[in-house]
């Protein structure tokens, strides 16, 4: 009963041509478009879904805004496990099978899913580091890229209020099986996929009167690609959210925009990761956001 992945994600949207021209440019690839209904896919073959923020079909939201996520659904690696977590999810709770897809929401009253992974198989490059006599770089030049082509969803992440903080960890760890990498008193807490290493796959952050969707993250393939890829969202005209930087806890790199959809959008690049042998780490107050930030001089 393994979930591996963040599967798709499915949005309501307001404006439906806002929204897409935003994931065009954003560089994931669009498999369908329409009034009603526009797909994209990563590389790894994770769909986001855009649909009409009045479509009848979608689930409700304790997010208040108007375009916002709706439901995350996971990928589980065998049939067996998506019928065992069904029927386990079905003991407290309303599961309704949607064409496979087993829909249900967590302890906030976000939508959620559970279907078949389906990953594809993709080419990544990684660039070799020439530094001081090691020099597996030779007679090879970095050529620029003008746009991302993400290569899979990471981690989505929800603000949570704090009263409620116990039961949603305690209804992802217990009953969807992630694992936590890290806790934060002040801050929130940090989980992976059981059948995943990245040093999360969901971030719960603790608020202390709301529950909303914050933001959904894309794997690129360095730091030159967060970069590159947030320079041309940047200059195509959508509003930057941070300044890139790199995270403390998940060390990953990271550039954040505002996305029309809702909530943000993430570029990440480099994350931890972690098996079962990681201890998790709990702290009593924050470490910070990051090791480092660019600010808008650097960026002149």
């Amino acid at each position: 009963m393994t979930i591996t992945r963040v599967e798709k994600l499915i949005y309501g949207v307001e404006d439906m041509e806002t929204g897409a021209n935003y994931y065009r440019d954003w560089g994931v690839a669009e498999v369908e478009s329409g009034p009603e209904r526009t797909v994209f896919k990563t590389r790894t073959n994770q769909l986001i879904e855009l649909r009409r923020a009045d479509d009848p079909s979608l689930p409700g939201t304790p997010d208040p805004a108007k375009s916002t996520l709706r439901r995350a659904i996971w990928g589980v690696a065998d049939p067996s496990g998506l019928k065992e977590m069904g029927a386990d999810l079905a003991r407290d709770r309303d599961v309704v099978d949607e064409d496979g897809t087993l829909c249900f929401a967590d302890e906030s009253g976000n939508g959620l899913g559970l279907m078949l992974a389906s990953p594809a198989e993709t080419d990544v490059e990684v660039i070799p580091h020439n530094v001081n006599t090691v020099e597996p770089r030779m007679n090879a030049v970095i050529s620029p890229a003008a746009q991302a082509n993400p290569i899979r969803i990471g981690h989505v992440v929800y603000m949570i209020e704090m009263a409620d903080r116990e039961k949603a960890v305690s209804f992802y760890l217990d009953r969807l099986r992630f694992r936590l990498s890290d806790s934060t008193k002040t801050g929130g807490d940090f989980m992976r996929c059981e059948g995943g290493h990245d040093h999360h796959n969901l971030f719960l952050i603790s608020r202390a009167d709301r529950n909303a969707f914050d933001h959904a993250s894309f794997e690129v393939e360095n730091f030159d690609m967060v970069m590159m890829g947030g320079l041309y969202v940047k200059q195509k005209g959508w509003e930057q959210d941070t300044m890139p930087g790199r995270h403390i806890l998940g060390s990953n790199y990271y550039w954040y925009f505002n996305n029309p959809c809702g909530g943000r959008t993430e570029y990440f690049a480099d994350m931890d990761r972690m098996d079962d042998s990681w201890e998790p780490r709990i702290w009593d107050e924050s470490p910070g956001f990051s090791l480092w930030s660019l600010d808008d001089a650097s960026m002149a």
